[in-house]
Formats: C-alpha cells, sequence, structure tokens
C-alpha cells in the first residue's frame, strides 16, 4: 500500500504530533507529582517506588491514562505512516514504522498492566514485597522494551532530515541532534537526570508530525 492522498500523510503526522505532545507533557506531570526529577535521578527500591504510588496513586493513574492515550495516538499514526513508499538504502521506511507501531503496542500494554494491577498490589505492598516486585517487573520490563522499539523513530526523522528529498529541514534536524546528544552528555556527566533525555527523545516525532502536517507535494 502507497499513501497517495496529502490528507492521509498529514493525518499520520497530526497524531504523531499529538502522540508526542502527550508523552512530553506526561513527563513534565511526573515530575511535578515528584515520580520523576529533572535535575537527580530518582532511584528507589521497590517498597520505596510502591509506597510513592500509593500515596499519590490519584496522580499517577490520571499521568499514566494519558500516557497510554498517547501511545494510542502514536501507534494509529505508525499504522497510517506505514503506507509511505520510501526506502533508507536498502530497507524500506516501512519496516521502521512497523518497529515504531511495535513499540507503541507493547507500551499500550506496559501502561495497562500497570494501571490494572498496581491498586491490588497495593494490597501486599508491607506483608509479600515479593508479589509487589513480581507485578511491577512485567510492566517496567514491557515499558523499556517499547522505549527501546520507538528508537527506530530516529531513523526515519533524521532520513528525512539529512536526505535530498527529506521534508524536515537540515538545519532543524541538526539541532535536534545537537539536542539530543547534548542531553545524553549531560546524563552521563549527572549534570542532569534521564527524564531530560526522554523529553528530547519525543522531539523527533513532534517535529517529523508537524511537517508532515505541512506536506505540500504528492506522495508517492
Amino acid at each position: 500500500m502507497e499513501i497517495q492522498t496529502k490528507p492521509e500523510l498529514r493525518m499520520g503526522g497530526l497524531l504523531l504530533s499529538l502522540g508526542a505532545l502527550i508523552t512530553i507533557i506526561c513527563i513534565f506531570l511526573e515530575v511535578n507529582a515528584g515520580w520523576a526529577s529533572l535535575v537527580v535521578e530518582m532511584k528507589r527500591t521497590d517498597l520505596e517506588a510502591g509506597k510513592f504510588l500509593y500515596e499519590n496513586w490519584d496522580e499517577m493513574n490520571s499521568i499514566w491514562n494519558w500516557a497510554l492515550y498517547g501511545n494510542v495516538f502514536l501507534a494509529l499514526s505508525s499504522m497510517i505512516l506505514f503506507k509511505v513508499n520510501q526506502k533508507i538504502g536498502w530497507f524500506p521506511l516501512s519496516l521502521f514504522w512497523a518497529v515504531y507501531f511495535l513499540g507503541s503496542l507493547i507500551l499500550i500494554i506496559s501502561f495497562a498492566l500497570s494501571l490494572g494491577s498496581y491498586p491490588h498490589a497495593f494490597k501486599v505492598l508491607d506483608d509479600e514485597l515479593y508479589l509487589f516486585e513480581a507485578l511491577r517487573g512485567a510492566p517496567l520490563f514491557l515499558f523499556n522494551l517499547g522505549a527501546l522499539f520507538q528508537t527506530s523513530v530516529f531513523i526515519i526523522y533524521f532520513f528525512e532530515g539529512f536526505s535530498k528529498k527529506g521534508r524536515v529541514p537540515q538545519w532543524i534536524a541538526g539541532i535536534t541532534l545537537l539536542l539530543m546528544v547534548g542531553s545524553f552528555v549531560a546524563v552521563i556527566l549527572g549534570a542532569v537526570s534521564f527524564a531530560v533525555f526522554a523529553i528530547t527523545c519525543f522531539v523527533p516525532p513532534l517535529v517529523l508530525g508537524l511537517f508532515y502536517m505541512k506536506e505540500t507535494r504528492k506522495t508517492k
């Protein structure tokens, strides 16, 4: 299948930007709630994490529900953009959108498991911590796996930014690259927390979606 109309590409771009924006806002909300920090890494034991979630569950439940919706938008966008008939070297662009869709789907499952299992896990937090650890382990593993798969959008973004017929201006792609590399180095040096790098990781899909929405040429 190929995208033949501008509305399809624009709709895919709209959902991509919306999903990325919601995710960025959710990270800031986690910081505001005290679950994450922009300056220092929040290292908690399972018991400490469980107690924090128990005491702030209403707020965290709302944030993670929105994070789930954000990944639904990202999954829907990748389903639409999967039809873009272009290649990066030997690989079709659809391959990277398929990986991105899989990552978004895994994250949806991760958040759904967290939202569904944590309220029950709180009941055994003090008496049977190992059960809480087991219940928390599965969503956490899926979260990390899904986030890893979602990095495939970087390949698409920088292809669109640095190729001759790319939709993203090279100077914007260059600034994004510097921003991501700079934040990653800052994390390694301990100047900022990983949450800052996580935020910059959603800049590529946010910007890419905006330029897909501005598409003026026919897409084959």
